[in-house]
Formats: C-alpha cells, sequence, structure tokens
C-alpha cells in the first residue's frame, strides 16, 4: 500500500512538471514574430499588429487585375460632391409649381401649427426667426435661415414642400417624420406666419371688419 501511494505521488509530481513546461512553451509560442504558423493560430489577432498598411491619399499596388497601380478608384455608384447625390429625387422645377393641396382653413393651420412647433420650432423658432432653443443654446453651429425675408416669402409652397421633404444644408430630412399631408399642413402655416408679419392688404382689411 505504501509503494502504491508513493507511485501516485510520483505520477502526480510529474503531471506537473510536464505542465510547468508546457506552460513555459506557450509563453515562448506566443512570443514568436507574427506571421509564423504556431503564433497565428494561439493568438491570432496578434498577427493584425504587424499586417501591411498604407497611408491616406498615398500610391497603392495593385489590388485587382482590372485596377491599375495607383489611387484606387471610388466605390461603385458613389458621385463626387458636386453632383446630384439622388438621381431619383426630382429636380426643383418638378416641385417648385406644385400646388398645395391642403387647404386653408382654421383646423388645418391649428394642425400645422401643431406640427410645426413639435418638429421645426426647436430650430427655426415659435415665429419663424430661427432662433430656436437649439440654435440659441449654441448647440446648431449653423445659420438657421428666417422665414421672414424676402427670398424666403418669394419661395413658392412647392419650394417649401421640398425642403421639408429632402432638407437643405444642415438641414436634414423630415420625410419620415411627417406625413405628405402634413408637410404640406406645415406649409401653410409657414404662410400664416410670413403674413403675420407682412400682412397682405386683404388680411388688414379683414383686421378692421373684426
Amino acid at each position: 500500500m505504501k509503494h502504491r501511494r508513493m507511485t501516485i505521488s510520483k505520477l502526480c509530481l510529474v503531471a506537473v512538471a510536464l505542465s510547468s513546461l508546457t506552460l513555459v512553451g506557450c509563453i515562448y509560442e506566443v512570443g514568436l514574430p507574427a506571421g509564423e504558423e504556431q503564433f497565428g493560430r494561439l493568438v491570432p489577432i496578434q498577427g493584425m499588429h504587424q499586417q501591411t498598411f498604407f497611408k491616406d491619399q498615398s500610391s497603392q499596388p495593385i489590388y485587382r487585375d482590372d485596377q491599375p497601380e495607383g489611387m484606387r478608384q471610388p466605390p461603385p455608384n458613389t458621385v463626387a460632391m458636386d453632383q446630384n447625390p439622388r438621381g431619383d429625387r426630382p429636380d426643383r422645377d418638378h416641385y417648385r409649381n406644385l400646388e398645395n393641396p391642403v387647404p386653408v382653413t382654421e383646423q388645418n393651420l391649428e394642425y400645422g401649427r401643431f406640427r410645426y412647433e413639435e418638429q421645426c420650432a426647436v430650430c427655426h423658432g415659435l415665429e419663424g426667426h430661427g432662433t430656436g432653443p437649439i440654435v440659441e443654446a449654441g448647440h446648431y453651429q449653423a445659420t438657421v435661415p428666417t422665414f421672414h425675408t424676402t427670398p424666403q416669402r418669394n419661395q413658392t409652397d412647392g419650394d417649401i414642400y421640398r425642403t421639408i421633404t429632402y432638407g437643405a444644408g444642415m438641414m436634414w430630412s423630415y420625410e419620415n417624420q411627417l406625413t405628405d399631408m402634413e408637410r404640406w399642413a406645415v406649409v401653410n402655416y409657414i404662410r400664416a406666419l410670413q403674413r403675420s408679419e407682412y400682412p397682405q392688404p386683404r388680411d388688414v382689411e379683414r383686421v378692421r371688419s373684426e
């Protein structure tokens, strides 16, 4: 029995020794230069540290047989910044002549006001002067145009509708936030804001009669 216990103890010592040697071997193999088979098999991600890379805007070797050596060509379906990025959108002339399908009624103007104050006033302000809370807080690093300049007042309903739909400058598209009819209702309310500061003769006569 004593001899058996000693044998088991010796076997345990041998196992510990083999484990230590294996551990040392692993540590040594991990330290091998990147690209060697053992290193990549044990720690694959380490091989990324010594991969070939190229600096931005520098000439590069051939990537494909159909591509000459030098600067890489732009990906397919990309366009330059001075080109129309969305060829599927009708041009401005198409929108400029559109008629507003939402009639100007008290109920429609009230709904247009509600959607305007919910989606637009944060930048354009409640009165349309481009001084919304985000602008006044300095979080919007761009000038928001007022609706009350002559060029803005000379825009057609279709022009304003197109801007709401697709955005302009720093302003993004609101096509997903406002339905088609809601955008037209907002256009009507913007017109009401403009006429509140630049009333037409019939507006003055209406106020006098009331």
